[in-house]
């Protein structure tokens, strides 16, 4: 439901009484499918819009604070910065939000499923845009004003019980599921699967009507919530269902900016595990040909030549020698074979040549022997490999991906599969990944925690504890104080690892590690803690491997 109609019809609300009276800050585009509008809030607060078009899978989300701008960006739509917001609503028509500047400018983010864009409008008139920018620029823009208005449609059929009932019977669609998408604006395929799942009998129009009475109240009256699948993908939805292991929000946006960090930590594991597989698959070829291009039987030849030719010189060494280069000589091995010729070095007698000819049959029985042992080896890691790679094909969740990825990561490395600085599994401490750049590594008993603080943190990483609790030390990597949003994420795990971990809020307090220090006498693990500011969050346990 990230991408459906009341979702952003609420995320507009909410951002709305957030941005109105703000200022535009600038708008970039870091990551060629993903633009960022960032605003700065009436209380002088920053916030971010994100915007993804590449997936259906991620639509937009929030980021609070000021996220620093890599250098490569490509600054968009310049003119709209520093100008103030007036107003944030959706399109009464379809998925468009609209953000009014005081300008009389609109930057309007359509959330098409496969045409999601960020345009400039003035006058009716896209004069900019994220994607599409040549072809689209001086096209007019009429917001969908033809199309049904969503809302007061959706209204008129839960208020008429019997005008609900006249259209869906007058539709010929052939399915159910089809006439009811047909017949109500902004119910998508995924609210009218569940509306069919709840309606007691899906045949009876009545049943259907007071189903749907029941999911349009609670669209209007959201209750947000986040669950995983059983492969533990995300799931974003509106509805009142408490589903097991449902986390909801009462903020729209702080659900979408909490899917959307688990579906990116989602797609991260799976890109990497579908690279996994295709390096596994390429260190097996590199192996196979490496094993197919030694030829023991070669080797072994040449040995025994090589000794057969010394013998031969030695049982001649009376024949009259008549040219210096070489000797044929009567082979007794195989009287009915031909005479053999045997290169000779001219300054060497024949007992010294039949020697040069068994000591380069004892090098080349040695080279056969470490090839042999090398052939073995090589056999034995590609059948490591081929386990390896058909162990991927069984895994079924996310976390079996992320543990499969942390304990094989050592073996990977050495394999060539995986770079040895993605080798984790060396580091004794639980690892989250927050964000693409922001790692957490989290402390396990008293003395790791003191080899995780003093040793393995560096002086500008984030230090999190629960503030008057024991628990882990955690520290954040890959992130600054502007940062809110991967914060409050190591917050809400540092509050899970903490003696208080039962508790609704738990006070969290945060600080560059410069400023922790060792306590006179205090025990492993206790430290004297400067200039911590405190955050109040839920504790939450996800996405640990090995919790």
């Amino acid at each position: 439901m990230i991408r459906n109609y009341f979702t952003l019809y609420h995320a507009a609300i909410e951002l709305h009484e957030r941005l109105r009276g703000g200022v535009v800050a600038e708008i970039y585009s870091q990551d060629k499918n993903e633009v960022r509008l960032s605003f700065i809030d009436v209380a002088g607060q920053h916030v971010q819009i994100v915007v993804v078009t590449h997936t259906p899978l991620l639509s937009f989300y929030t980021r609070e604070g000021v996220n620093k701008k890599a250098r490569d960006s490509a600054s968009l739509m310049k003119e709209t910065y520093n100008k103030g917001v007036s107003s944030v609503d959706i399109s009464p028509y379809d998925r468009e939000i609209r953000i009014a500047l005081a300008d009389e400018a609109t930057i309007v983010i359509q959330l098409f499923s496969s045409k999601t864009n960020v345009f400039l409008v003035r006058e009716n008139h896209i004069i900019d845009a994220f994607k599409q920018k040549n072809s689209l620029a001086g096209q007019p823009y009429d917001g969908g004003s033809d199309a049904a208005v969503v809302l007061r449609e959706l209204e008129k059929l839960a208020m008429n019980k019997i005008l609900f009932l006249e259209q869906f019977n007058s539709r010929d669609e052939e399915s159910i599921a089809e006439k009811l998408q047909a017949m109500l604006p902004g119910f998508d395929r995924s609210i009218v699967k569940q509306m069919l799942t709840m309606t007691t009998d899906e045949r009876s129009p009545e049943a259907l009507f007071i189903t749907f009475q029941s999911i349009f109240y609670d669209l209007i009256d959201p209750k947000g919530g986040v669950r995983e699948k059983e492969n533990g993908e995300p799931v974003f939805s509106l509805l009142h269902i408490a589903g097991k292991e449902t986390r909801f929000f009462y903020s729209v946006l702080e659900g979408l900016s909490y899917y959307s960090i688990k579906m990116c930590q989602t797609l991260e594991t799976q890109e990497e595990l579908k690279t996994v597989r295709k390096k596994l698959k390429r260190e097996v070829e590199k192996t196979q040909k490496k094993v197919e291009g030694f030829n023991p039987e070669m080797l072994d030849a040449f040995a025994r030549n090589y000794e057969t030719s010394g013998h031969l010189l030695m049982a001649s060494l009376y024949q009259p020698r008549t040219e210096r280069e070489s000797i044929t000589v009567k082979n007794i091995f195989e009287p009915e074979a031909p005479n053999t010729t045997i290169r000779l070095k001219e300054r060497l007698t024949l007992q010294k040549n039949a020697e040069e000819y068994f000591s380069k049959a004892s090098k080349t029985r040695g080279k056969l022997k470490v090839m042999l042992k090398r052939v073995t080896g090589l056999e034995q890691n590609k059948k490591t490999l081929e386990e390896l790679l058909a162990a991927t094909e069984t895994i079924a969740t996310l976390k079996e991906a992320r543990r499969f990825i942390e304990e094989h990561s050592d073996m990977l490395g050495n394999t060539g599969a995986l770079a040895s600085k993605h080798n984790r599994s060396l580091l004794p401490f639980r690892i989250v990944q927050l964000s693409r750049t922001a790692t957490l590594l989290v402390g396990k008993n008293a003395a790791n925690n003191e080899l995780l603080t003093f040793t393995h943190a560096r002086p500008n990483d984030i230090w999190l504890h629960a503030r008057g609790s024991a628990g882990s030390h955690c520290v954040l990597k890959g992130a600054t104080f502007q940062d809110l949003n991967e914060i409050k994420k190591a917050a809400e795990i540092a509050a899970w690892y903490s003696a208080a971990k039962h508790s609704e809020l738990v006070p969290v307090m945060y600080t560059l590690k410069k400023y922790v220090r060792h306590g006179k006498n205090l025990p492993a693990g206790q430290v004297i803690v400067e200039r911590e500011e405190v955050v109040i969050v839920r504790p939450s346990k996800i996405d640990l491997p090995d919790a």
